[in-house]
């Protein structure tokens, strides 16, 4: 048996790609949850059976630590969206600040505390700051969400480089794979207007920039990472895989998936204009993490295929 970790946000996309790969290692994983939906890779794929499934809140963070003493935490749960934090900016600083904190402060005073962690942040810290990101370049930030998760950095940093707790941070590049039910985002939303025979609408008009990464690949960075902690202790890694594209290019590339699979998709309809606070390009500089020897496997040719007949399965079963 490996190690104990806890696992926030394990009913998420990245949560379940990271649930997979802790158990096929022989950990025993404590997946912390606020709501089922069956159709999430830790229920659908069965994962859910071999973890202890703990439906909780991150307030309850001091009572988990002390029931459960995990060797290790990987903290995903979060508000990721950046339309509801716009819509919605309290509550999405209680969810992203509080929830870190609490969590951190719980791990600080447990009983017996953690011995690794990783702490996930994003590629929007960087805000409207030049390309490709480096980890030690401009934190540019002014949007609510983008705000959120960076001041979830400074907490972290505070906690690992003031009071001492092994903790990592990652920022990730915008992730895509099976599992993803956040219809808000672009792969599931075009994915989900193309099956369902409508034409796909993008909150855009189609030419912001964005680095994609394959959610596999993604959960491989986070447990090598976790791995490395304890020697990585307040350290900052970009999660890129290099591969960029407007949101525009990547509606018609899963577009021409839809076609190639027998459909008949209709035109991609683009805004008028651009949301106000959207970040127009953004790139990830990842060799900081390539030093550790990760490098992404998937790329989109294979990666996006598979995706959208993931949900073809899921939208369009009898």
């Amino acid at each position: 048996m490996g190690r104990r970790t806890l696992l926030t946000g394990a009913a998420g996309l990245l949560g379940g790609a990271c649930a997979r790969r802790l158990l096929e290692r022989g950990d025993e994983v404590i997946a912390l949850v606020r709501d089922r939906d069956p159709r999430a890779s830790l229920y659908a794929d069965g994962l859910v059976e071999r973890c202890v499934e703990v439906r909780a809140e991150l307030s309850d963070a001091p009572r988990l630590l002390a029931e459960y003493a995990p060797d290790a935490v990987v903290h995903l749960a979060a508000q990721t969206q950046v339309p509801v934090a716009a819509r919605a900016p309290l509550s999405t600083f209680e969810s992203n600040l509080r929830g870190t904190w609490l969590l951190l402060e719980a791990c600080r005073v447990a009983p017996r505390p953690p011995q690794a962690l990783v702490v996930a942040s994003t590629d929007k810290v960087y805000g409207p700051a030049p390309v490709p990101y480096v980890e030690d370049g401009p934190l540019l930030a002014s949007a609510p969400y983008d705000v959120s998760k960076l001041c979830a950095e400074l907490i972290t940093r505070s906690y690992a480089e003031s009071l001492g707790l092994p903790a990592v941070i990652t920022r990730c590049g915008n992730l895509y794979g099976p599992g993803d039910l956040n219809f808000e985002r672009l792969v599931p939303g075009v994915c989900r207007a193309l099956l369902e025979g409508r034409a796909p609408e993008l909150r855009s008009r189609g030419a912001m920039t964005r680095e994609w990464l394959f959610v596999d690949d993604a959960a491989e960075a986070t447990l090598l990472l976790l791995d490395h902690a304890p020697a990585l202790r307040g350290q900052v890694f970009n999660v890129g895989g290099e591969e960029r594209a407007t949101a525009g290019e990547l509606a018609e590339r899963l577009r021409a998936i839809a076609a190639a699979a027998g459909l008949t998709p209709e035109p991609i309809r683009t805004a008028e204009a651009d949301p106000p606070g959207e970040i127009p390009h953004q790139a990830l500089h990842s060799g900081r993490l390539r030093a550790l020897g990760w490098a992404p496997k998937r790329r989109l040719d294979d990666a996006l295929p598979e995706t959208f007949a993931w949900f073809r399965g899921i939208l369009q079963r009898p």
